[in-house]
């Protein structure tokens, strides 16, 4: 230990009169330590106006934390990580602090993933996708997303499976866009699919990326309808998507899971 360190501790820890003067005491200056801890300046992360501003956009505009963290970084507001809004909502949740009060149910605004079946537990017996193309078999080009037009489509189911919603999202832009389907079956995903398409320019869509559910067995028409438009859908994908959770996620949270 440096000779200065010792030095400060005991320059500030012996007391100069009084009982126990011009002597060193452990306890005390314990003691000591604690009160100037208690009375230096603390980084406040939240002040109590960030917290009722972060509550109003997550359970008004229903912003994630990863969301809220990002525009306000780009908009040159506070900054503040999503981490600490999580640390802050989870804090609410289970404490009974009087300033968190007003916040403790906010966790429920937050998006919640829930247990899935795994695939390749139960064998499925509805039939195959014919022509189907492996994800590997997809250009290095959408991986990089530097271009638009390569879609991801997916379904967003309502209350017991009986209606749902096309969800076909943008890998650069992000920009999504939602169709309500009266079910899911594969003819009536594939006439709203080429309908949708049919209001685009044909340089715009270049491949649609689809997953393995039966809904999209009709994925060869789909490129047949494009093509004859000359649009370059010339590869159809069926894969797992890596976005499609993530924009689901979000559109859940204007369509509760109920009748849409």
């Amino acid at each position: 230990m440096n000779r200065s360190t010792i030095c400060r501790e005991l320059k500030r820890s012996i007391p100069k009169r009084g009982r126990g003067s011009s002597e060193y005491s452990a306890s005390n200056a314990q003691k000591k330590t604690c009160e100037r801890h208690k009375k230096k300046h603390k980084l406040v992360l939240l002040t109590p106006d960030l917290k009722q501003a972060i509550f109003d956009k997550i359970t008004l505009d229903k912003w994630s934390p990863e969301l809220l963290s990002a525009r306000w970084k780009l908009e040159g507001k506070v900054k503040v990580s999503h981490e600490t809004i999580y640390k802050w909502v989870w804090e609410a949740k289970h404490s009974n602090r009087v300033e968190n009060r007003p916040f403790k149910m906010i966790y429920q605004e937050l998006r919640h993933g829930k247990r899935r079946q795994k695939r390749g537990n139960i064998k499925d017996t509805r039939g195959a996708i014919l022509n189907r193309k492996h994800i590997s078999e997809r250009p290095a080009v959408i991986e990089q997303r530097k271009r638009i037009g390569d879609l991801e489509a997916d379904l967003m189911m309502g209350k017991n499976h009986k209606s749902a919603l096309l969800v076909l999202t943008d890998r650069t832009t992000l920009i999504t866009m939602i169709d309500k389907l009266q079910g899911k079956t594969a003819l009536e995903v594939t006439q709203k699919i080429i309908e949708r398409l049919s209001r685009f320019n044909s340089s715009y869509v270049k491949t649609i990326t689809f997953d393995n559910g039966k809904e999209f067995a009709g994925h060869d028409e789909i490129a047949k309808k494009n093509e004859s438009k000359n649009l370059l859908c010339n590869t159809i994908y069926l894969a797992r998507k890596r976005y499609r959770r993530n924009r689901i996620g979000v559109i859940r949270r204007f369509f509760q899971r109920k009748p849409i």
